[in-house]
């Protein structure tokens, strides 16, 4: 898949962890997505709501830490996955919970988004994290049925 380059980024401790914040998308508004990846693959991935003007790369120390603080983990209907370039992705499932199982299998999906580089968005029709394994997702984000409805 073909895509720009890097996201903003910046890189800090917190409590002898080591992690990289990305700015993984920006609304109009200005608001935006922040992802945190830890260095060690057991810790789990945090995401916080980033504030208009606010540029991760420009934090200090302190505002690095606050920024983590005011991350959450990722909930049972986000995964990350990482492609065969490195790039890390965001998947999130779309829809109402209660279609998973069939009742309403054509209103829920996957939304993935590049977090680490510019790339296309990726929908899934009708597809959901509990019957994908993350080879499959990664399989998926060249494919066609992908539809890239904006590039944040």
């Amino acid at each position: 898949m073909t895509g720009g380059g890097a996201r903003p980024r910046r890189s800090g401790t917190i409590d002898g962890a080591s992690w990289t914040v990305y700015e993984a998308a920006r609304a109009p508004s200005g608001l935006g997505l922040g992802y945190f990846v830890c260095d060690d693959p057991e810790v789990a991935d945090r995401r916080t709501a980033l504030p208009a003007g606010l540029a991760v790369s420009d934090l200090d120390d302190e505002a690095f830490r606050a920024l983590w603080e005011a991350g959450r983990p990722l909930t049972a209907t986000e995964r990350r996955v990482v492609d065969g370039d490195g790039a890390i992705w965001l998947a999130r499932s779309m829809g109402p919970v209660w279609a998973e199982g069939g009742s309403a299998a054509d209103t829920v999906g996957l939304r993935l988004c590049c977090v680490s580089a510019h790339r296309p968005v990726v929908e899934l029709n009708g597809a959901t994290l509990s019957e994908m394994s993350d080879a499959e997702l990664i399989a998926r984000l060249g494919a066609p049925e992908g539809v890239a409805p904006s590039s944040d």
